[in-house]
């Protein structure tokens, strides 16, 4: 089965860029985790946009609301558990590699994770590789090489669309 492309309007590009700006800008300041390799990361601008592009295009594959919502690094213990999308869908976007990574600390939440692909350069179009609940994904991951405690890496072949 072909995997969904969906390619975003004028106006949901112009929105997710927002909100992907929005989000690197109150941002700034935050320090990158320790076990993250800048060599295998994107610019966090770039991250950031592609984030919300992949956000938006799972929101309208699945009919459900996307809220764009931005907040300022010192509220994240307030919000660290909102959905990215809907009430339980978390999307992680298909950058430097064709895993998502799955989290320790979001196991346990009713979540739903749903794995997409923003095309560089423009990010203008988005396939959908499938979603899986999130504990499920959790086991059917591999320990990563970056964090194997607490980021298990999932092979884009268990998703279900």
């Amino acid at each position: 089965m072909e995997k969904p492309k969906i390619i975003l309007t004028s106006w949901e590009y112009e929105w997710a860029s927002h909100v992907g700006a929005r989000r690197y800008i109150e941002n700034w300041r935050k320090q990158n985790a320790a076990h993250y390799d800048s060599a295998r990361m994107q610019d966090d601008r770039t991250a950031q946009v592609a984030a919300c592009v992949a956000e938006l295009a799972v929101a309208r594959y699945l009919n459900q609301y996307w809220s764009g919502h931005v907040w300022h690094d010192s509220e994240r213990g307030k919000f660290k558990d909102f959905p990215d999308v809907g009430i339980n869908i978390e999307v992680r976007s298909l950058r430097t590699k064709e895993s998502a990574a799955v989290r320790r600390h979001q196991i346990g939440k009713n979540l739903v994770l749903f794995v997409a692909k923003p095309i560089l350069p423009e990010l203008r179009e988005v396939i959908i590789y499938g979603g899986l609940n999130y504990d499920e994904a959790w086991e059917l991951g591999t320990p990563s090489d970056y964090d194997p405690e607490n980021t298990r890496e999932l092979a884009p072949e268990h998703l279900i669309l």
